[in-house]
């Protein structure tokens, strides 16, 4: 990490041959392409004190190991920005389905129930995910790499910090956010029918736990959210609480606090337990079908 490059400022000259050739087979006419082209070069004279400041940004950020872009990236373009998480700062991507599990027809459990492939997947999540957070937390994981020619160019990996035990915390204006020591913190949080639930998948020294202990701990985990889906009388009577964190962070920030404010100290040791977890696994009911159905699912849930 020491002997990265620093993040260099580019001239106006590199950003304008970078910028044409991408931004030129836009133009849907000749005019259009003439305007572009006109602007570009009126681009050096416009943006020269621009690249002054960031010059002089860039030579700041020299004694204090860092990148010029950082504090940027992290307040303005980041914790500054109010809109919804979702879709404006996180979004998706779908995974193949695993080949090592059956595609119908789940194998019987020795209880001679049968077992969900949504526990099962979610157990081979938990697995996978629990081999690499040790890498990660032990710093052992190799940087990844960027181009196709020897050398290869090592990219940055402070950001990795944030990848696990890290949350966003929403408040008014700009947002903070919270770091827990791995070392400390062996869970990660299950989602099941509106109902959270901690679940320590790691051992004390992070390695993950048997597959067939992380089976039993998410069918348990379901059955649970079952039993107090039917004894609060249905579907209709879950609080859906989760939904305050689709709203803009002005607005979850105003809820949550006043979640804390009626919860007083449970709520925030629960608050805390979910904001502590490794990551967050949803073991969703529905079985969406379609690419469509499955970008629904993922945006908000399926609600209509």
């Amino acid at each position: 990490q020491s002997n990265l490059p620093s993040l260099p400022v580019p001239t106006i000259e590199e950003t304008l041959n970078r910028f044409l050739p991408s931004a030129l087979p836009l133009a849907e006419s000749d005019a259009e392409r003439e305007r572009l082209l006109d602007a570009c070069r009126a681009f050096p004279d416009q943006a020269a004190k621009l690249q002054t400041r960031l010059q002089s940004r860039y030579e700041e950020s020299q004694s204090q190991s860092t990148s010029w872009l950082q504090l940027w990236w992290n307040t303005w373009g980041y914790l500054q920005v109010r809109e919804p998480v979702v879709p404006h700062v996180s979004y998706f991507f779908q995974l193949a389905d695993d080949g090592t599990l059956p595609s119908s027809h789940p194998p019987t459990a020795d209880d001679g129930t049968c077992k969900s492939l949504g526990v099962m997947r979610g157990a081979t999540i938990l697995r996978a995910v629990g081999e690499y957070r040790k890498k990660v937390c032990s710093g052992s994981l190799p940087c990844e790499m960027i181009g196709r020619r020897e050398p290869r160019t090592p990219l940055c990996s402070a950001a990795f910090k944030y990848m696990f035990h890290a949350c966003r915390i929403p408040a008014r204006a700009q947002d903070t956010y919270k770091m827990y020591d791995p070392s400390r913190h062996r869970h990660c949080v299950v989602a099941s029918k509106g109902y959270f639930f901690a679940v320590d998948f790691v051992d004390d020294d992070g390695d993950p736990l048997p597959f067939c202990i992380l089976e039993e701990r998410l069918q348990r985990c379901v059955d649970m959210a079952e039993e107090m889906q039917q004894s609060m009388g249905g579907t209709g009577a879950v609080p859906r609480i989760g939904l305050l964190t689709a709203s803009d962070r002005d607005s979850w920030a105003d809820a949550r606090g006043r979640l804390l404010d009626a919860g007083g100290e449970p709520m925030g040791r629960a608050l805390e337990r979910l904001e502590s977890g490794a990551f967050l696994l949803c073991l969703d009911d529905n079985e969406p079908l379609s690419l469509r159905q499955c970008g629904i699912n993922y945006w908000h849930g399926g609600a209509e």
